[in-house]
């Protein structure tokens, strides 16, 4: 699934931010955090260190059950690998519905731009979004922002389609934990769920009121000039007129023609994309012969989405096998089952998707070369 999201925001993959890929900021390029790389390496020390520990729990559970894990890769051997094939088709799907999403985004502002040059840059970004450690989100999202602006898209349509792809892909991610809740019997986490969905709902309400009414926009153009020169004051350095930029924006989010039933194609591409990826893991499940824990299924997927957005290590490689693995163990999947169901679940989701996408990164890379 896509993993392009905004950097800071941190899902699937698109998968995407998201996310809600699968996790976009409007800036052409990361910035570096005020203060320094001091400051910038402080952020992401928290994941670190959460990783780290994951890492080492995971590795001392390895050696542990060493017998568990040989015996995942002797059933590797008698995989049912018609499944595979049918995992590979389904997350082909997912990365398509990310894409298709996006596109109808950027068609809002009236930039038009053709399903292959967006599959390529779906592909390309979500590769870079799992390798890199820890920048991977930032880096996938400037490089999609270059893509969108150079096939016709202005910078403010680029951030907004951006942006709104995120916050349409983060309310789909709700709407799924809140199913994962309410078939598991996790009524706290439903309601949790429930309140991200109304609050991502909110978000959307808003921008679609703004886009139809001048007299909003002017009302929230006054609020955000104001952000910067209080934080100016806050921070003693002198801070430019924001107003020409906020302006331009704004008016750029006047032109956006996205009705409310686009809104709700988007967020139903946005669901097609998290679902089919889920149902990746129920087909290799079924494919090492298990039986899939459907009324659980999706809390199981959803702990290994949110180890993988750690994003410490690429595509959380290690973090997100392990703690897939136990889930599926505490669903009453045997241990050496679950091993090898998400061994294969990771190669369809992560390692073909990734590699596709390194390719397709490669053939932009020797095009630009050539027509430059």
């Amino acid at each position: 699934m896509a993993l392009v999201r905004p950097a800071g925001a941190d899902r699937r993959r698109a998968r995407v931010c998201p996310a809600p890929a699968g996790r976009v900021g409007a800036a052409p390029a990361p910035r570096v955090a005020a203060g320094g790389p001091g400051r910038s390496a402080r952020r992401y020390l928290p994941r670190v260190v959460v990783a780290v520990g994951a890492g080492a729990a995971l590795a001392a559970a390895g050696v542990a059950e060493r017998s568990v894990v040989a015996a995942s890769f002797a059933r590797l051997g008698h995989v049912r690998w018609l499944w595979i094939l049918a995992a590979i088709v389904l997350e082909s799907a997912s990365m398509a519905a990310f894409a298709i999403m996006q596109r109808r985004l950027l068609a809002a502002g009236g930039a038009s731009v053709g399903i292959r040059p967006m599959l390529a840059t779906t592909y390309a970004a979500n590769a870079v979004s799992v390798s890199v450690p820890l920048a991977g989100p930032e880096l996938a999202t400037a490089f999609a922002f270059r893509r969108f602006t150079r096939q016709g898209a202005d910078a403010p349509l680029a951030g907004w389609s951006l942006l709104a792809g995120w916050v349409v892909s983060s309310a789909a991610a709700a709407l799924v934990a809140a199913g994962a809740g309410l078939a598991s019997g996790k009524i706290l986490l439903a309601a949790v769920a429930v309140t991200g969905c109304v609050l991502a709902a909110a978000v959307l309400i808003g921008v679609a009121a703004a886009a139809r009414r001048p007299e909003l926009r002017r009302a929230l153009e006054r609020c955000a000039a104001r952000i910067p020169r209080h934080a100016g004051r806050l921070l003693r350095r002198r801070v430019g007129d924001p107003g020409p930029a906020i302006r331009a924006w704004s008016e750029r989010l006047g032109s956006l023609q996205l009705p409310p039933s686009g809104w709700l194609t988007v967020t139903g591409l946005a669901l097609v994309n998290w679902l089919t990826d889920a149902a990746v893991l129920a087909v290799s499940i079924s494919a090492v012969g298990g039986a899939v824990p459907w009324h659980t299924l999706l809390l199981a997927y959803g702990s290994g989405i949110a180890a993988q957005s750690l994003n410490v290590t690429p595509g959380g490689l290690g973090v997100a096998e392990g703690t897939l693995s136990l889930a599926l163990v505490a669903t009453g999947l045997h241990a050496s089952q679950a091993l090898t169901a998400v061994l294969l679940y990771r190669l369809a989701s992560f390692w073909l998707v990734a590699g596709a996408g390194w390719l397709v990164l490669l053939c932009l890379r020797r095009q630009a070369q050539v027509l430059g």
